[in-house]
């Protein structure tokens, strides 16, 4: 009878394949660990950069928060009249009301021309709307005529004479809107901005020059910086509309320096933002209601708004007049002005037209 055991070909046959088999688990268990390694490594570096940018945010807002100077607590407290406060929606946020005071209170090169006191050379209300989709900007004309509020009518500017309390009053006297926070930049915080920035281009709509500066300002794309910067919201000699012009100036170059911010924040280095926002935090004075954490929110919002999203208008007006000392105001279109307002604190379509500004 023949051998009844395998033959050694027959082994070497099932050796090779328990060989094979025991290769290509082998091989399996190696990729299954280099897998979790990989994974492990992927994991440990997103947290990394998580932890870092939640730590450099911090220290932004730290820094920000640190220098920035804060009304009075009451300063806002106890205002009467006021309008109601604005409640959440469906999307779990309530529309968000800034008041933008530009003080033309100067210090160091910026004093001169008899300026004593403080008044507000731009006002803007700045109203987010609850989805953030939507920035509505009117700008109301410093030397609008108005009701201020224990002092009779006047200038709207002259209202900040006496501090933000009665300059909040009075615009919310006017518009009807409630003003959540304040926010003030003096003039040496524009010509720090726009030079910590790297400078922002504006399109501008009308070129000349300044007279009193002698600046040129060339019509189209003009990038803007430092001294430049500052001139080109002073102007209003030889400039069309005046004062209306002027502030379409303010609102091209807030635009040009939200789209310059966005563009900060994402390509360059992460310690110039760093200086460039404690630049700015020295500059601002804010109520104290403003805390960090909404001033990080605010800051999202504002670089997370779709461009055609913002909208900017001017406060309509019917006319000038003179005041009992021969001093010359803007009468405004009141009736216009409280449809315009009404359509913004209900999130609607604005039935003035928007200022053309162009963002680069």
């Amino acid at each position: 009878m023949g051998d009844t055991g395998s033959s050694p070909s027959a082994d070497a046959d099932i050796d090779d394949l328990l060989g094979a088999d025991a290769d290509d688990h082998s091989t399996q268990c190696e990729r299954r660990r280099r897998s979790i390694i990989v994974v492990q490594i992927g994991v440990a570096l997103v947290a990394f950069f998580v932890l870092v940018a939640v730590g450099f945010m911090w220290s932004v807002q730290n820094s920000l928060t640190s220098s920035v100077r804060t009304l009075p607590m009451d300063a806002l407290d106890n205002l009467p009249s006021r309008p109601p406060q604005q409640i959440e929606t469906a999307t779990g946020r309530a529309p968000a009301t800034l008041l933008l005071l530009g003080s033309d209170r100067r210090n160091g090169i910026d004093v001169g021309g008899g300026v004593t006191g403080q008044r507000a050379d731009a006002i803007m209300l700045v109203r987010f709307s609850a989805d953030r989709r939507r920035i509505d900007v009117l700008s109301i004309p410093r030397d609008a005529w108005v009701d201020i509020p224990g002092r009779g009518v006047g200038k709207i500017n002259a209202s900040f004479n006496e501090g933000a309390g009665p300059a909040v009053q009075t615009v919310e006297a006017l518009t009807g809107i409630r003003v959540d926070h304040v926010i003030v930049i003096d003039f040496t915080g524009v010509r720090q901005l726009t030079t910590a920035l790297g400078g922002v281009t504006v399109i501008n709509e009308h070129g000349g020059v300044d007279p009193l500066t002698g600046m040129h300002f060339a019509a189209g794309p003009i990038v803007l910086s430092g001294d430049r910067a500052l001139t080109f919201l002073r102007w209003r000699y030889n400039l069309p509309g005046g004062d209306f012009g002027r502030m379409a100036h303010h609102q091209a170059l807030v635009g040009a320096v939200a789209v310059q911010l966005r563009r900060s924040i994402v390509v360059t280095n992460p310690v110039v933002l760093h200086d460039m926002v404690k630049i700015i935090g020295s500059h601002l004075t804010v109520d104290a209601q403003l805390t960090r954490e909404k001033m990080s929110e605010l800051m999202t919002d504002v670089l997370t708004v779709p461009k055609e999203g913002v909208r900017f208008y001017i406060a309509p007006s019917v006319g000038f007049g003179r005041g009992p000392v021969g001093e010359s105001y803007v009468e405004l279109d009141h009736a216009a002005l409280r449809a315009a307002c009404a359509a913004i604190r209900d999130d609607q379509p604005v039935s003035l037209p928007p200022t053309p500004i162009t963002l680069p």
